[in-house]
């Protein structure tokens, strides 16, 4: 648990209100919160609030009304933004995320604590076979410390891991005579030497049950059996080191007046010409003496536990060791030695054992599974690979593997995990595991995309075409219905055709696996050789395909990471275009998957018409669009539609073509990002990376002690409305204050600023062709204002003040789509697959 000064320790304001730290640790809260377990999932967060702070209990009521959005919202969004209307802090959120553990969510915003050990194991531990052996330490800091007990091996003298023993308790429940040692546990909480720390030393004993030790007197003294009652003769506070293992000074009780061996020496079978290391392990009171004895005859003295000599024929026979002290001395157990003349085969002792196969399992549709393998060999390192139908599968390295939202029928089939050893060349597979998907034939498929995106571009102030009015509101109005259905929108207007590729390639990398995609041109456009090409404002008369974008181009590029579902819908006309081009079109390699849909806004040969506000399509399209039906029924109720209007159907019938293998995809599927909440988030921040804007900004002119304000709003992600208000006049009289100079690259969409207020002063300028800076956006402020005449008979007379504002690389500038492409084939990584954006 840590403590109040430790949560104040952050790495941001501990007064900061909840509601204003980075989205991605919001959007990282919720997605656990209203995932997570029974035990730290939004309802328990409300609990543990509340044991924390009663300012923020909340009534059985309210809390019912915020599970009530389960449904159709996130309910710890709910939560947090009432917990942020309340003035819940960061310190008071990191209390509670810290009485969940929720470490993850909490390194946000906490700063790095170095552990402290509050409490260390027992230095003695004396016992009998078959009892309790538990060992504890304690240690806080964050993160939280992770824990590793090691025990000395008595033949190398280094400290070895206890395999399965991770926690801040050691518990063997019945131990035995061969647990008997002296052990350790390893504190960390980071990489780097100074986050590692060490307990102090434990020696445990365990003695036989039948037989009493040699050479113990009895303790005639009260005792329990694994109660730490013997005094240690020994400074158990000097520092372990971290890196190798020092070997430990061998301990005992006091009472323990002869020496009491823990390890005897072990028969073995050497190979000539290597060394020969004999080791008895012993206990007792300091200092010991070690006689080793070969065939019955002294052979050599020390005071360490082993000897080392050269493995030749003269060593073979049998040795064992005398172990003495100041009160006696004990006998080890007799080893044979024998020296191999060959180099023997090698023989692998070392075996996987699968301990738990994967187990067969049917699924709803949509639903998720997982497969698990449990294996172990004598403690080494296994490597997990796993297989469908024999083949190998991709990214799944773990001895778990988790199949989310499974809602293609192709993933049904056999799986198998592949164990092994690689430094020893071993390998053992499972058992196969059967998947199988159940779909109800009578209930439509639930789809759940991992996120819903659409790219809308308009193209209208043509150069040498004429000039259109329904793009800027056609791309408008579809852009508010697909935002209802919670798709990340993007929207451009008038792009070159630099600028349009550019953009769908920034586009394609917001795809992925799962994802939904929209396309939407509305235009100048024609049909050629069965293909449909996108007219760029900026294009030379007599233009041919060459100057302009094919759609097969677009769908080639956002095929490429693979989407669920993609949708363009082409608002253009397909007549043969009036100049033909010199030579055909390059041949476009679209690899198909079975997830497109076209829908055309006219049929072959007919041209697509506007009407006083939108086009005929998007006229009756935003009647459907939002709808909880298959995409195929949005456009044949469109279609239909129109059928009933003869002076719409006689001029463009719109035509449909898809490929759809799962055809009852809708645009209003929900979006689930179980299993891909990484990618969603990289791909929200990538989106919102496009869409900012110059934060306000205040502006103090001391000549004149005057205080202007600028806000900005943006309807597309390439205009930018700039709001200029004079906030304080000043010594001024009748001040207004405009954009009057622009760089060359941007244009302004109304050369003679919109007056929106007179009390305060407020104009309103819209900055076009965003996407066109190469550099930070620099405008000139100008503020026209008059002071008092001294004569009130006088008429005043104005002046200007010319302030210069830096506006920075604001919307999709930050894209650069104006650089040319150096290969317009070149091939699209899925995002899944990048790594470079965090």
């Amino acid at each position: 648990m840590l403590s109040k000064q430790q949560c104040r320790n952050l790495t941001v304001d501990p007064d900061t209100n909840i509601c204003d730290l980075s989205s991605k640790l919001m959007l990282d809260l919720r997605e656990y919160l209203d995932n997570g377990p029974e035990t730290s999932n939004w309802r328990a967060f409300v609990s543990a609030t509340a044991r924390l702070y009663r300012k923020y209990t909340f009534s059985y009521q309210d809390i019912e009304r915020i599970a009530s959005r389960v449904h159709r919202d996130s309910p710890s969004k709910a939560l947090i933004n009432e917990l942020g209307a309340l003035n819940m802090t960061a310190e008071e959120l990191a209390r509670v995320l810290d009485q969940l553990k929720l470490e993850k969510i909490l390194m946000y915003i906490k700063k790095y604590d170095q552990i402290k050990i509050t409490s260390q194991p027992a230095e003695t531990l004396e016992l009998t076979e078959g009892d309790l052996l538990r060992l504890e330490v304690e240690g806080v800091g964050f993160p939280y410390p992770r824990y590793q007990w090691f025990r000395l091996n008595p033949s190398t003298s280094k400290y070895q891991e206890v395999h399965g023993q991770n926690l801040k308790v050691l518990k063997i429940d019945k131990c035995r005579f061969d647990d008997s040692g002296t052990y350790c546990c390893r504190l960390h909480n980071g990489k780097g030497d100074t986050q590692v720390h060490f307990s102090g030393e434990s020696v445990v004993v365990v003695k036989s049950r039948p037989l009493k030790k040699p050479g113990y007197e009895e303790d005639t003294s009260a005792c329990t059996t694994g109660t730490n009652h013997h005094e240690v003769p020994y400074n158990y506070s000097t520092a372990l080191d971290r890196t190798p293992f020092y070997r430990q000074k061998d301990v005992m009780p006091e009472k323990a007046v002869l020496p009491y061996i823990l390890e005897h020496p072990k028969s073995q079978q050497i190979m000539k010409g290597s060394t020969l290391i004999m080791n008895c392990q012993a206990l007792g009171k300091p200092p010991l003496i070690y006689q080793w004895y070969k065939n019955g005859q002294f052979f050599t003295t020390t005071d360490e536990s082993f000897i080392k000599i050269p493995a030749l024929s003269s060593q073979i026979g049998a040795y064992f060791c005398l172990v003495k002290n100041a009160f006696g001395e004990v006998r080890s157990k007799e080893a044979i030695v024998t020296v191999s003349e060959n180099v023997p085969e090698p023989v692998v002792q070392a075996e996987i054992e699968i301990i738990s196969n994967p187990k067969s399992c049917t699924v709803e549709y949509g639903g998720s599974c997982i497969f698990s393998c449990e294996a172990r060999c004598r403690g080494l390192q296994l490597c997990y690979e796993w297989y469908k139908d024999g083949r190998k599968l991709q990214g799944h390295c773990s001895s778990e593997m988790r199949l989310d939202r499974l809602q293609d029928m192709e993933q049904q089939g056999n799986y198998m995990c592949m164990v092994s050893v690689p430094e020893l060349n071993l390998s053992r597979h499972s058992k196969i595991a059967c998947l199988t998907i159940k779909m109800d034939p009578l209930k439509r498929p639930e789809f759940n995309p991992t996120d819903k995106v659409a790219l809308l571009i308009g193209n209208y102030d043509y150069k040498n075409e004429t000039e259109l009015k329904a793009p800027e509101t056609d791309v408008s109005t579809l852009a508010q219905l697909f935002r209802h259905l919670d798709f990340k929108v993007v929207t451009l207007l008038n792009l070159t055709k630099t600028e349009m590729l550019s953009a769908v390639d920034y586009f394609s990398e917001l795809l992925g696996k799962g994802v939904y995609a929209v396309f939407y041109f509305c235009g100048h456009g024609f049909e050629e050789d069965g293909k449909c090409y996108f007219v760029p404002p900026d294009a030379k008369a007599g233009y041919t395909i060459e100057d302009c974008v094919s759609a097969e181009n677009v769908l080639s590029r956002m095929q490429k990471p693979d989407p669920d579902l993609i949708v363009l819908i082409l608002d253009i006309c397909r007549i043969r275009n009036r100049v033909e081009s010199s030579h055909a079109a390059d041949m476009i390699n679209i690899q198909q998957r079975g997830n497109t849909v076209f829908c055309y806004a006219t049929s072959l040969g007919m041209f697509a018409y506007e009407d006083a506000v939108n086009g005929i399509l998007v006229k009756y399209l935003q009647k459907f669009i939002v709808q909880d039906k298959s995409v195929i029924e949005i456009f044949s109720q469109v279609q239909e539609a129109i059928g009933k209007e003869p002076k719409h159907y006689k001029l463009q019938i719109p035509e449909i073509r898809s490929n759809l293998l799962q055809p009852k995809r809708s645009l209003a599927d929900k979006i689930s990002t179980k299993g891909a909440t990484k990618l969603y988030q990289q791909r929200t921040l990538r989106w919102l990376e496009c869409h900012q804007k110059p934060e306000k900004k205040l502006i103090h002119i001391q000549d004149l002690q005057m205080d202007l304000e600028m806000e900005f709003q943006s309807d597309f992600s390439n205009v930018l409305h700039v709001i200029t208000t004079v906030k304080n006049p000043g010594i001024t009289l009748q001040a207004v204050a405009y954009i009057c100079k622009i760089p060359s690259a941007v244009s302004l969409k109304d050369m003679n600023p919109k007056v929106t207020s007179n009390n305060p002063t407020r104009t309103k300028s819209t900055l076009q062709e965003i996407q066109k800076v190469t550099e930070d956006l620099v405008i000139d402020v100008g503020i026209r204002y008059a002071l008092a005449p001294e004569d009130q008979a006088v008429s005043p007379q104005y002046k200007l003040h010319i302030v210069q504002v830096n506006l920075g690389l604001p919307l999709v500038a930050v894209l650069k789509l104006w650089k040319p492409i150096e290969n317009e084939a070149m091939e699209h990584e899925d995002f899944s697959d990048k790594n470079g954006y965090s």
